[in-house]
């Protein structure tokens, strides 16, 4: 620690935290004499100041501060809404190194002059971030490339970095009352392990290529070549991709692009990404997603990429599932499951609450109009804060890219409609006779639920061993096996599309920052989509008589 006090970088860093850990405590000591609202509006002042700082003096320095700050600006279980709101406006963009330097770095790694390796390249950088800087070059071939290049020293930056940050959190841990409810060491864990990623472009090219594989087949979508016998870990040389922003609408209509098709190609990528292959693009902001000439969407930069286990996609379903069967005690167990809830959480008294909040819930869900409604959006917020909520650690990307993907289709079509972009995905999930991931993890889930929380239903799952085991057999007529394919694959899409909407509506609660009124507007749909398909399920019941073509299989 004393010998790190000689350096000026972490001396900037440590001493601006410990000024605002000292605010904190000197309000905390003299709030007894202020009247509360006034300590309300003291320490909204303090978190406004206290953010704006924080983002002056990132950009300033560049390197990892930046990185961190775009981290926390979605951690709203960790920071209040009026540092996450400039936070959240963090861009990593900082002045480039010196073209020298670059070209320094390039030479050494790929050993020999830029010269010899490309017929032209470009000194001034067409991107640069805190951590590295694209420059635009040719092969010899006559191929045009990006090359990006590992800003030199920057390793012993972010290690330094790293090192302040875990100081500083063992300092939070020790004599903030933060480490009671959030568990500071997993998160601190989690951005350890996104940078050391970042700081590979072996990794991030092995990531496009993933990428790729697995949206080989997929129309539409693309990701740009990697020149292996070109690429280290600290230079990467890919495909140039000659495109434009996907928020850049005037001039996709200047290309005569189809946004509304733009916008679906977007969301069905990303439920592919989420659903099938637990395997995720975790940075999907405009920059890093362009539009070719022929409207094929390019997804670039693959240094940040997120996972999904299979534990985590079922119990998604068991929360979906949950919310359709209005089960109170299922959706609160769900989201223990998936780690939004506190260890100290009351969950009786939190179900008492989702019972309270199902109640409100008509037949026909929510209705659009109340999305407009300022009061309601305010309660909606007021309640997921008072609530026992966090965000649980491997998530904080996972929301936040699905927050931006949404934003960007919304941005691209207003009349942007989730369901009716959803049936083409689920209708082909069901009726595909492939080995389909998504498929099985929604199935077994859905008889896992069903068999806990209707008894009878072992009654049917018995029935249903039967069937395959041969013990029974069915002989039905051909009017009624169709009745019965149409009925299933309709029950099937209506479960499916419950799932996706509470996907939605776990990434709208995850991040209420800035975008206040988009983000409580994703959970809204979140909810009218899975509500809406459980109250369809709510219809009166018909007895029907057993049909004449059942019967048992002959001893």
């Amino acid at each position: 620690m004393t010998r790190l006090l000689f350096n000026k970088r972490f001396r900037q860093t440590f001493f601006m935290f410990i000024g605002f850990f000292m605010q904190f405590w000197w309000l905390g000591k003299t709030k007894k004499f202020y009247h509360k609202d006034k300590v309300t509006q003291k320490y909204k002042v303090i978190y406004t100041a206290q953010a704006k700082k924080f983002a002056r003096v990132a950009v300033e320095m560049g390197g990892l501060i930046i990185k961190l700050g775009q981290f926390v600006s979605s951690r709203v279980d960790i920071l209040p809404k009026e540092y996450t709101d400039i936070l959240s406006e963090l861009q990593d963009s900082v002045a480039p190194v010196d073209s020298e330097i670059a070209v320094n770095r390039i030479e050494e790694e790929l050993s020999g002059k830029v010269s010899e390796v490309f017929d032209s390249f470009a000194k001034d950088p067409v991107a640069a971030a805190s951590l590295g800087q694209v420059h635009k070059a040719v092969l010899k071939n006559g191929e045009n490339v990006a090359v990006k290049v590992m800003r030199p020293g920057i390793e012993a930056t972010v290690a330094l970095d790293l090192t302040t940050l875990k100081i500083l959190i063992a300092f939070a841990r020790r004599f903030t009352k933060v480490g009671k409810f959030v568990d500071l060491k997993d998160v601190y864990q989690e951005f350890e392990e996104v940078i050391t990623d970042e700081l590979d472009y072996i990794k991030e090219a092995k990531n496009i290529e993933s990428f790729q594989e697995s949206f080989c087949d997929f129309p539409g979508v693309t990701t740009p070549k990697v020149y292996w016998n070109l690429t280290t870990s600290k230079v990467l040389v890919m495909e140039f991709i000659e495109g434009v922003k996907i928020n850049e609408v005037d001039k996709l209509e200047g290309m005569s692009i189809n946004k509304k098709n733009l916008a679906s190609i977007l969301y069905l990528s990303y439920l592919k990404q989420l659903m099938e292959d637990g395997f995720f693009h975790a940075d999907p902001h405009p920059g890093n997603l362009l539009v070719k000439k022929d409207g094929t969407l390019c997804y670039i930069d693959f240094g940040m990429v997120g996972n999904i286990s299979n534990a985590m996609k079922e119990n998604m379903v068991k929360l979906a599932m949950s919310i359709y069967l209005k089960d109170a005690g299922g959706i609160v167990e769900a989201f223990n499951d998936l780690g939004f809830l506190r260890k100290k959480a009351d969950k009786s008294a939190l179900t008492k609450n989702v019972k309270v909040l199902l109640t409100g819930f008509s037949e026909d869900g929510f209705k659009m109009e109340q999305i407009n409604n300022e009061g309601f959006l305010e309660e909606l917020r007021e309640f997921l804060y008072e609530q026992p909520f966090q965000i649980p650690s491997r998530t904080t990307f996972l929301g936040k890219a699905i927050m931006t993907v949404f934003s960007i289709c919304n941005g691209l079509d207003k009349e942007f409609d989730i369901i009716k972009n959803t049936k083409p995905y689920v209708e082909d999930i069901m009726s595909s006779d492939a080995v389909n991931p998504a498929k099985e993890t929604v199935l077994d889930q859905i008889k896992t639920t069903f068999l806990k929380v209707i008894p009878t239903s072992r009654k049917v799952f018995n029935l249903i061993d039967q069937l395959e085991s041969g013990e029974i057999r069915i002989h039905p007529s051909k009017a009624f096996e169709k009745n019965i394919i149409e009925q299933q694959a309709f029950q099937s899409r209506k479960i499916v599309i419950a799932m996706f909407g509470t996907g939605l509506l776990i990434a709208g609660a995850q991040l209420i920052t800035g975008h206040q009124v988009v983000s409580i507007a994703m959970m809204c749909l979140g909810g009218l989509i899975t509500i809406s398909q459980a109250g369809g399920a709510s219809g009166k019941k018909r007895r029907r008589r057993p049909h004449p073509n059942f019967r048992k299989a002959k001893e």
